[in-house]
């Protein structure tokens, strides 16, 4: 079997992240919003939050102790090692903001997560990222990928237009909205993504050497 470079997300594809703001959001803002409603990846707009309400929001979830207390998606630590087992190449890339990176660190570790690199990019042109943190979209185009596995319809566009990637959209309903392209395959699951993606072992539902990368 011929080694293949994995494209990773890390939120809502690893880390069970989206999952835990309904509950954020009822408890800081009143606001009851069911994981089902969170239909756009703005979610400023999915939970109905002024500006302000917002950036509080985002503070808050991107702190150190809300970070480490999220659970892996189900089956996805068990389909990365077995990806590694076979001597692929498992490639963390993640959206997040660079202030998290040791707290996405220090949760790999503690959940076993096998990867070979972790790379912080700027997807959404956030401010605040640390350029010698995070690389561009561009300098991402750059990189060969034989697969990714994204939750974001954006990022999951980018990879198959613009660099050429086959890849698993994890089925959420932010990215519900249908998708043709040749290259997008829908996943419901980690083992569904094991069935559908050629070359690579079949994931089974429910430590590698680390390179933090920026170039």
């Amino acid at each position: 079997m011929r080694k293949k470079h994995i494209y990773i997300d890390l939120d809502d594809v690893v880390s069970k992240t989206t999952d835990t703001y309904p509950r954020i959001v009822e408890q800081e803002f009143g606001k009851q919003v069911g994981f089902e409603q969170i239909v756009t990846f703005d979610l400023r707009a999915s939970f109905g939050l002024t500006e302000n309400e917002f950036h509080y929001f985002f503070d808050l979830i991107h702190q150190p102790d809300f970070l480490l207390g999220f659970e892996p998606v189900e089956g996805s630590v068990e389909a990365l090692k077995e990806w590694a087992g076979e001597g692929h190449c498992i490639e963390i890339v993640t959206g997040r903001p660079t202030s998290a990176l040791e707290v996405s660190l220090e949760w790999m570790e503690k959940h076993k997560v096998p990867f070979d690199s972790f790379t912080m990019v700027d997807k959404y042109n956030r401010p605040g990222n640390d350029p010698g943190l995070a690389i561009s979209k561009e300098a991402l185009s750059q990189r060969t990928y034989d697969l990714a596995v994204e939750d974001s319809r954006e990022m999951a566009l980018f990879l198959a237009n613009t660099m050429g990637v086959t890849v698993a959209l994890y089925d959420r309903p932010w990215n519900a909205r249908p998708i043709t392209h040749e290259k997008v395959v829908r996943c419901a699951s980690w083992q569904n993504i094991g069935q559908q993606m050629p070359g690579i072992g079949k994931a089974r539902e429910p430590a590698s050497a680390v390179r933090v990368s920026s170039s």
